[in-house]
């Protein structure tokens, strides 16, 4: 009669080792409401990309608005660009000054010595004081086209300012996304090493009831390793993003906060952002560039016509114990009869510098066109893929309980198929984050591209013509 080798302590251990390894996945992978000591999962963190997320917009977009006042303070960039705007102000004010009449006053004092017959000497002293006040008359506009000149490019500098203050608060918005991205897939991370380690230690309890499973307990430690690589990537690259937002904002403490997006929820009408574009500064410091280069190449062809100043002065002088009083008034007249064809040159040259404004301009529009509609369809696509993400989570919930019954109950699949299903899911969610950043990221460009996040965020900030 035949006996079979399973003896009773080893049917004992592989009962043991079934129920620990029961207990072990149905803890990680069920998603039961009990959890082994020093397995529990993480305090629950709203998701950005959560359907149950509330909506929060305001206390995100104060938020938002503290980020990039701060950022507009800390920049260097803007600060140089503010100089450049008040040195164009000036430099309008010389110009317009010259229409204004111009008062000047001289005066000497002197000492005279004479010699009569090589002995004799006299001793007299002198002094004068003149005063006159002169202005221009006429000069065929070129005054006038100078300080519209001057102002068209004053104008530009200050639009200048605008548009250096909208690419330092795109910059830091875009920058405060991607920091958000990466501490929301650091949150995934965290919970996927926490199950992987908590299964590697239940795994190492059931390879001491049962040797057999030891290439499980292998799986389980190359998964962990694996799970702690990719934390470790996250980790680094949210480092990258704290260091170039802290570059942009300095000290300020910005914590993540999983509703970062919400104001970037809503995704203006593409026809919308594509009329805004010829608001925005780039568009219009241009467009004042080319109309500052039409106004000198106006001031160039009046250089030669005459130029006319009346000018009312008076003097006293003494000399000698002599008094003598006068005044005057007249006009002079200054007519450019050649020049070599400088007049002419330097008129054709604004010219050209105005048309290349205005060719750059165009450009700008073409470019920003293209730019804005890819942005538009970057950021549709990406909140449709995070739609159906979460469909597809769904489904992956149910993989996981599945595939987590057939190997714990029912032996019909492999530890390496319970930890694929898992890997997946995570993967899924890191999907999930990632689309709805993407998303916000490109809304955030896109209200950039077109009228300014500057308006938006902080409208105070922003020059007259974009509020």
């Amino acid at each position: 009669m035949s006996t079979t080798p399973f003896s009773a302590p080893h049917a004992l251990r592989a009962a043991l080792a079934a129920l620990a390894a029961l207990s072990v996945l149905s803890v990680l992978f069920a998603g039961g409401a009990q959890a082994a000591p020093g397995c529990e999962d993480p305090p629950p963190v709203r998701l950005p990309v959560s359907a149950e997320a509330a909506a929060a917009p305001d206390d995100a977009l104060n938020q938002l608005a503290t980020l990039a006042r701060e950022a507009l303070a800390q920049s260097a960039d803007v600060r140089g660009a503010q100089h450049g705007s008040r040195a164009a102000r000036f430099d309008l004010d010389q110009t317009a000054a010259a229409a204004k009449p111009a008062v000047g006053l001289s005066s000497g004092l002197g000492l005279n010595q004479s010699a009569y017959d090589g002995d004799t000497r006299r001793e007299s002293r002198t002094g004068s004081l003149a005063l006159s006040v002169s202005a221009p008359l006429y000069d065929g506009g070129r005054l006038g086209e100078l300080v519209r000149y001057r102002q068209r490019m004053a104008d530009a500098g200050e639009v200048s300012v605008g548009s250096v203050r909208e690419r330092v608060v795109r910059d830091a918005v875009v920058t405060a996304l991607e920091r958000n991205r990466y501490t929301v897939q650091l949150v995934v991370h965290d919970r996927y090493v926490g199950k992987m380690a908590c299964l590697v230690r239940m795994m190492e309890q059931v390879v001491e009831l049962d040797r057999g499973r030891s290439s499980e307990l292998v799986q389980a430690r190359k998964g962990l390793r694996q799970a702690q690589l990719a934390r470790e990537d996250a980790l680094t690259a949210r480092r990258q993003a704290d260091t170039r937002l802290q570059q942009l904002v300095g000290g300020l403490a910005i914590l993540p906060w999983s509703d970062a997006g919400q104001p970037l929820q809503e995704l203006p009408p593409l026809a919308q952002v594509v009329d805004e574009i010829a608001a925005s500064p780039d568009v219009r410091q241009l467009r004042l560039q080319a109309e500052a280069m039409d106004a000198y190449a106006r001031a160039s062809r009046a250089e030669t016509a005459p130029q006319v100043r009346w000018q009312v002065g008076a003097s006293q002088s003494r000399y000698a114990h002599v008094d003598t009083a006068n005044w005057n008034a007249g006009l002079t007249l200054n007519l450019t009869l050649a020049d070599g064809g400088a007049a002419t040159a330097g008129s054709n040259a604004a010219a050209e510098r105005a048309l290349a404004a205005r060719r750059q301009e165009d450009a700008l529009v073409e470019e920003r066109m293209r730019t804005v509609t890819t942005l538009h369809d970057a950021a549709s696509s990406a909140r449709t893929r995070a739609v159906q993400i979460v469909e597809v989570l769904k489904d992956s919930e149910l993989v996981r309980a599945a595939t987590y019954e057939q190997w714990a109950r029912l032996g019909r699949r492999s530890l390496f198929d319970l930890m694929s299903a898992e890997s997946e899911h995570v993967q899924l969610r890191l999907a999930e984050v990632n689309a709805q950043h993407d998303a916000w990221s490109a809304v955030a460009q896109l209200r950039s591209a077109g009228a300014g996040l500057l308006p938006w965020l902080v409208p105070e900030l922003a020059p007259p013509g974009m509020r």
